[in-house]
């Protein structure tokens, strides 16, 4: 696999699981200098693959939670999670794209 493959496969990846990995595997090729560019470097999609079973609520319909608390903390962890997921679209659509 070569860093292209490595990045197309990490913004396709709806599961967190392959996306970390796709995303791991792209870091390790990078750190290694295989950053080579292939003939014909495929497109991106439109838009990363998300995962099918979230479902999407507003930040007012959950309720507070008090970062001294375990579950104010589980919901701070939860949501550098989603930043992080975020982060690593983000990062491989640049790739990808540029």
């Amino acid at each position: 696999m070569d860093f292209a493959e490595a990045a197309l496969r990490a913004l396709t990846a709806a599961d967190p699981q392959e996306k970390v990995a796709a995303a791991g595997e792209a870091a390790r090729l990078a750190a290694g200098g295989e950053l080579s560019a292939p003939e014909g470097w495929p497109s991106p999609p439109d838009r990363p693959a998300r995962p099918a079973a979230p479902k999407l609520v507003s930040p007012g319909d959950v309720p507070r939670r008090r970062l001294g608390t375990p579950q104010g903390k589980i919901a701070l962890l939860h949501a550098l999670a989603h930043i992080e997921f975020n982060a690593i679209d983000l990062a491989f659509d640049m790739a990808t794209r540029f």
